[in-house]
Formats: structure tokens, C-alpha cells, sequence
């Protein structure tokens, strides 16, 4: 899967739990700049890519990422670690 493809199933699932459309949602695009974005969200998201892409994520890792990029990056490295 390329990193295209990663990012475009990540925009989805962010687009799932914060109803921002998938076309405003950026690399760049900070978290806790999305509109409805909370810890609720935050562990909906973490749960939703988990279970999309077959990957576990660190904890504190995953809440230290700030932009769905670097989301994305980290997605792809323990994929690609596995």
C-alpha cells in the first residue's frame, strides 16, 4: 500500500469520527484543529486504524502525533516493520 493510499483510508477514518470532509483534511492538518475533535475522537481514530491497516500503535506515540502526516508516517512504518 503506498503512501497515498494510507493517507487517503487515514482522511476517511478521520472524516468518520469528526464529520470534517475528506477533501479539508490535509497532511498538515493539525488534530486539534479539526472541527470536533476530542479524546473521545482521538481513541475512536486509534481504534479505526488499528483495525483498518492490522497494526498496533504505541500509546504514547500515537497521542504525541500532531498532524494526520505524521499519523500516516508511523501507519506505515510499523506496517512495514511487521
Amino acid at each position: 500500500m503506498s503512501m497515498s493510499d494510507v493517507f487517503a483510508a487515514v482522511a476517511e477514518l478521520v472524516e468518520e469520527v469528526t464529520d470534517v470532509p475528506v477533501d479539508e483534511i490535509e497532511a498538515a492538518s493539525r488534530f486539534e484543529s479539526l472541527d470536533n475533535w476530542t479524546s473521545l475522537a482521538a481513541l475512536q481514530l486509534l481504534t479505526a486504524v488499528e483495525e483498518r491497516f492490522g497494526v498496533r500503535l504505541d500509546l504514547r506515540a500515537y497521542f504525541a502525533t500532531t498532524r494526520v502526516g505524521d499519523l500516516v508516517s508511523m501507519i506505515a512504518e510499523d506496517a512495514h516493520a511487521r
